[in-house]
């Protein structure tokens, strides 16, 4: 969920002690920017005198969960000549349309942020995320590179990125980082030199993430994939199971430690951590599939008929598995 307090304890004793005075908006209510129900039907309170009051508002909105009206109260914000946190107002508007799927209105509240702070990291990174949900990965691996070469003026590092396509892995070595560093940012590129075949630079992004934040699930689970494709099972199997201890329940990370068993040769192992979150049928249906992904199509051909015997639901999806099994098993033998 989006931080509601984000600007609350900024502009509170602003309110609560600075003067009464108003500024007039310079324009209307920018409807282009919104979209929940109908305005009138928002508020009937008088309208704010200021950036700040509107701002309030907006939070005091947000965090009661009226998102709708948090969104009609940040863009009110809008039309007052202050611009003292448009950037900021602008961004979370980008992050309220970006959680309810709208990107194409969390696109256009992102740009015009960087219209008032160009050097924005956070507005950058979420750009990068944006594009990247969109496959848009050309423009999203620049925007995640935009972030951290801000993060590195940031920081007065004497390196910064020129090429935003690209960097070696020394490179990526060099970079400084702190708690305050991107590690969304970091972590995008590092799934995009992964998606690439380049493992070992993109686990040096995925370190950068882990020094950012070491308690990061999404990062150790990124770190163990990573170790997974390039055969390194056992650094596959410690980060994995560093995420699992942080978040046990998380399917992900128990359907990654099973993959990792079955590369390791642990069919065993791999079964018990599929059972624990699915049914027998397709537990076993998926490790049918999978050691067919894994070159191995002989060893899945036991796993794939008991599917079948045991859930008859299952027929179709497991025999398809195991008619291409037995089909690659052929190829092998010939």
């Amino acid at each position: 969920m989006i931080l509601f307090n984000k600007f609350l304890l900024l502009l509170l004793p602003a309110l609560l002690f600075g003067c009464a005075s108003s500024d007039e908006p310079t324009n209307q209510f920018d409807a282009e920017l919104y979209s929940g129900k109908p305005i009138d039907t928002l508020t009937s309170d008088d309208p704010p005198l200021n950036e700040k009051e509107a701002i309030m508002r907006g939070d005091i909105a947000l965090r009661d969960n009226n998102i709708d009206l948090a969104l009609y109260e940040y863009i009110r914000s809008l039309s007052f000549p202050e611009k003292e946190f448009h950037d900021k107002t602008l961004f979370t508007i980008g992050q309220i349309h970006s959680s309810r799927g709208n990107y194409a209105l969390a696109e256009k509240a992102y740009l015009a942020a960087l219209d008032f702070n160009p050097a924005h990291t956070e507005v950058l990174e979420q750009l990068g995320v944006l594009y990247t949900k969109q496959r848009r990965t050309d423009e999203g691996r620049s925007y995640f590179f935009k972030a951290i070469n801000a993060d590195q003026v940031r920081l007065k590092s004497s390196e910064t990125i020129k090429n935003y396509q690209a960097l070696n892995q020394s490179e990526v070595a060099s970079l400084k980082v702190d708690s305050m560093s991107p590690a969304l940012a970091y972590m995008g590129i590092g799934v995009l030199e992964d998606v690439d075949g380049k493992h070992q630079i993109a686990q040096e992004y995925f370190k950068k993430s882990l020094t950012i934040d070491k308690s990061s699930v999404k990062a150790l689970l990124n770190m163990g994939y990573s170790h997974y494709m390039y055969g390194n099972y056992k650094e596959a199997y410690q980060y994995t199971r560093s995420a699992l201890e942080l978040d046990p329940n998380n399917e992900k990370a128990q359907n990654n430690l099973a993959l990792i068993y079955l590369a390791s040769g642990d069919i065993k192992k791999a079964t018990n951590v599929f059972m624990r979150h699915m049914d027998t049928p397709e537990a076993l249906n998926n490790v049918g599939y999978f050691l067919i992904l894994q070159g191995k199509p002989d060893q899945a051909v036991p796993y794939l008929q008991q599917a079948i015997d045991k859930k008859s639901s299952y027929y179709k999806v497991a025999n398809e598995n195991l008619n291409r099994a037995l089909a690659e098993v052929r190829e092998m033998e010939q």
